[in-house]
């Protein structure tokens, strides 16, 4: 059984290196593959044949490696109906293609899911490892395809929560970038962003990112709630 979780990852792992093997394949699978070679002839003014030899891709060991990992965890998963009894094992094998294979693809993903782990699996929610885990992998993938998931993820589940001061550690950089920069900015987080504020008492700021929102998305459910919200203010400020 193939985890939703997983296919998003594993599609733009094929894109971004090539990888058309899933994490699930048996572990025979994972071996190298045989390189193939196409012959291309050319003829030139001599008539002649050349060669041209054309390699397959072939992944590196440590992509192998954190392969056959995943795959190990996809069998603890499904292994028990009971995911909590397995979840020690599920964190320690992340953990390792982290610390062991952090240049394979896969390294990436494991940052998501230990911060889901550390968000979703633990009653009560284990936020300061989520947090530590989050702030070393901003470091470590500054230009990672999977940064904007990652940012939902926290978002998401601080704004659940009512964690407004942890929100605000995640969604003030996009409202900086924006004001800074002038980038478009991420619609979810800025709201949420204006959210923290607002139910922290911070009106002004507050206000300033419902505006953006409405000046950029006037016509959207956000843009509108924005709109709903900056009147609120000002009737509570009256």
């Amino acid at each position: 059984m193939i985890k939703s979780c997983n296919i998003t990852f594993l599609l733009i792992l094929a894109v971004s290196v090539g990888l058309f093997s899933c994490a699930t394949v048996p572990k025979s699978d994972l071996k190298e593959q045989p390189k193939e070679e196409t012959a291309i002839e050319e003829k030139g003014p001599d008539k002649t044949k050349e060669k041209a030899k054309k390699k397959t891709f072939t992944p590196t060991k440590d992509e192998k490696k954190s392969l056959e990992i995943f795959s190990e965890i996809l069998d603890l998963i499904e292994s028990t109906n009971d995911r909590q009894s397995v979840l020690p094992q599920i964190e320690a094998a992340y953990k390792r293609i982290i610390s062991e294979y952090p240049e394979a693809p896969l390294a990436q993903e494991s940052y998501w899911k230990l911060i889901e782990i550390y968000l979703k699996s633990y009653s009560p929610p284990e936020y300061e490892k989520a947090e530590a885990i989050y702030s070393e992998f901003r470091g470590k993938y500054p230009k990672s395809v999977l940064k904007g998931i990652v940012d939902d993820t926290m978002g998401n589940e601080f704004y659940k929560k009512k964690e407004w001061n942890r929100l605000l550690k995640i969604c003030t950089p996009v409202v900086n970038e924006y004001l800074d920069k002038k980038n478009t900015p991420r619609a979810a987080l800025m709201y949420k962003c204006a959210e923290a504020h607002y139910n922290l008492g911070n009106f002004e700021e507050a206000e300033k990112g419902y505006k953006i929102l409405a000046d950029l998305f006037p016509k959207t459910s956000l843009g509108k709630r924005s709109i709903s919200m900056i009147d609120r203010i000002k009737m509570n400020q009256d």
